[in-house]
């Protein structure tokens, strides 16, 4: 492989465990060439450090519950410059170790995957369709996220006010003042909230959310709209 620069994968953590243990086994088995892994534990009731601290390559973090405050110290401990931001109910695709090193060029570009739910319906397949498109409408965190640490920084990394829509308000900022790609590949995400909440009722929340903070909306009241709508 032609790329041989270092990827720092960080993993926030709340009572993820037997996700968290399936994706990393995942990872292992691409073998890539610089990595390391690093899980943001945010307080689960779980000795996750008891399971993992012995392992080659994973790095344990405990810090404050948040998934923003979580990605943010989780960038400032990272040890390369590519950072790859990955929920722990996703599963790359099968040809993650050479797509990811392929999009490890432009430093001032950002990537993420198309996305696959599993289990999947109707609606679900066609959101599914929609994130190959590269606009902002599209994205969201469970697409994961690859960028150089130089971008992440310039565009001030996560911002903590956000408890949801922290994701999409840093690729904002992202198509702003740099590049962004959507990768060849799915990845696969877990579909359980649809399925526990309605998957048409969500979609819709989820797409009112969007515009909301398109427009600005106080993250405050998008997190009072969230735990409203969405359990």
């Amino acid at each position: 492989m032609k790329n041989s620069q270092g990827i720092s994968i960080i993993i926030p953590s709340l009572n993820e465990k037997d996700n968290l243990f399936k994706l990393i086994d995942y990872i292992k088995i691409f073998n890539l060439p610089k990595y390391e892994i690093i899980v943001v534990e945010g307080g689960t009731d779980f000795p996750i450090n008891n399971f993992l601290k012995n392992q080659k390559k994973i790095k344990i973090v405990n810090y404050d519950k948040g998934r923003a405050k979580q990605l943010n110290q989780g960038a400032k401990v990272a040890k390369y410059n590519w950072l790859y931001f990955l929920h722990s109910d996703c599963i790359p695709p099968k040809n993650f170790k050479e797509i990811i090193y392929q999009s490890m060029t432009n430093k001032n570009q950002a990537s993420c995957f198309k996305l696959k739910f599993k289990p999947s319906n109707f609606f679900l397949s066609l959101s599914s369709k929609a994130t190959k498109y590269n606009n902002i409408f599209c994205r969201g965190g469970d697409q994961s996220l690859l960028i150089h640490k130089k971008l992440f920084i310039l565009c001030g990394g996560y911002d903590e006010e956000y408890k949801v829509c922290e994701d999409i308000n840093l690729i904002k900022k992202i198509y702003i003042k740099g590049e962004f790609k959507v990768m060849d590949g799915e990845i696969i995400t877990d579909s359980r909230r649809f399925i526990r909440n309605g998957t048409l009722k969500l979609l819709i929340h989820f797409g009112i959310i969007h515009l909301l903070h398109y427009l600005n909306v106080n993250p405050n009241i998008l997190y009072r709209y969230y735990t409203l709508f969405i359990k």
